[in-house]
């Protein structure tokens, strides 16, 4: 049981590190935003693994808020920089 819980928490800091890594890898700003909120989900399941759920929900819905904001600012702006 903890092997499957360390194997899990280790899968999921992987994934934050891809995701991190990975918007050097983009131009477009909207994948930014996209990978941002993938990161941010990412994020709170690893704090709902440490066993701090009350983190977790925060991390989420400001996750989601942030995302969202994010979102339009790009739809206003550009999708590319110039």
């Amino acid at each position: 049981m903890v092997v499957i819980h360390e194997l899990m928490l280790f899968i999921l800091l992987l994934l934050l590190v891809l995701a991190a890594l990975s918007v050097f890898i983009f131009e477009d700003l909207l994948y930014v935003v996209i990978i941002f909120g993938g990161y941010s989900t990412i994020m709170s399941l690893v704090w709902q693994q440490l066993n701090a759920p009350d983190i977790a929900i925060t991390e989420a819905a400001v996750g989601v808020g942030v995302s969202i904001l994010m979102i339009t600012v790009v739809t206003k702006v550009g999708r590319r920089p110039k």
